[in-house]
């Protein structure tokens, strides 16, 4: 049976050499992120504190990892199995360029839609999916397959662009939308979408047009 449909990932493309270096940058990526998009993109990095609150031995997901920006919050020394999972080649190789660069041997990289998680029932402790419920055309179903395989007692925290976005992020969703490429979601939508897959006390945070969300599984 065929996988899901893809949407291409610019960011694997020629835009990716820029990418790579600008996403390593935050006062690059809040500049950015305010003159192109009009958006506050400091707390993708404020959230990635989750990471060293694991516990001993945890499994973390990382879907989509995109060029492993989430890396950086990651210690070498910490005893952690860490799955870096994209559908992107070409993502997963600079993923692996930069846990090599970074003296990680925790990470292992995973080809994966995050629709279609190569993961067991409950094999997850913490899943992190930065920037990309807003690139798959049914997000719902990917909240579902996270929910799927986080613990009871499991957490999810991620980030997502929204559909109340400034004026100029939504011409440029727009241009994309007519090439295929899916909308943002409204925070109502993932909320929703949250709640259905049972995570407690779903919440996306207050900032305009791009925000962190998170969710814990019921540990009962």
């Amino acid at each position: 049976m065929a996988g899901p449909q893809q949407v291409p990932n610019v960011c694997a493309g020629p835009f990716g050499s820029f990418y790579d270096f600008y996403i390593e940058r935050p006062w690059l990526v809040r500049l950015i992120g305010r003159l192109v998009w009009g958006v506050d993109a400091s707390v993708l990095y404020t959230s990635m504190d989750s990471i060293a609150r694991v516990p001993t031995g945890a499994t973390i997901a990382d879907v989509p990892c995109g060029g492993g920006v989430a890396l950086r919050a990651l210690d070498p020394a910490q005893d952690v199995r860490y799955l870096a999972a994209d559908l992107s080649p070409e993502m997963l190789q600079r993923a692996g360029r930069r846990a090599r660069e970074r003296s990680l041997p925790q990470v292992e990289l995973v080809v994966a839609d995050m629709r279609e998680l190569p993961f067991a029932d409950g094999e997850i402790d913490l899943f992190l999916s930065y920037s990309g419920l807003h690139m798959v055309p049914d997000p719902g179903e990917a909240v579902a397959e996270i929910a799927r395989c986080l613990r009871p007692g499991g957490r999810l925290v991620g980030t997502s662009f929204f559909s109340d976005c400034s004026r100029r992020a939504r011409a440029i969703f727009a241009a994309g939308g007519r090439r295929g490429h899916p909308l943002p979601p409204s925070r109502a939508d993932l909320l929703g979408w949250l709640a259905t897959a049972g995570f407690d006390d779903p919440s996306v945070g207050p900032e305009a047009g791009f925000a962190v969300f998170s969710g814990s599984k019921p540990a009962g």
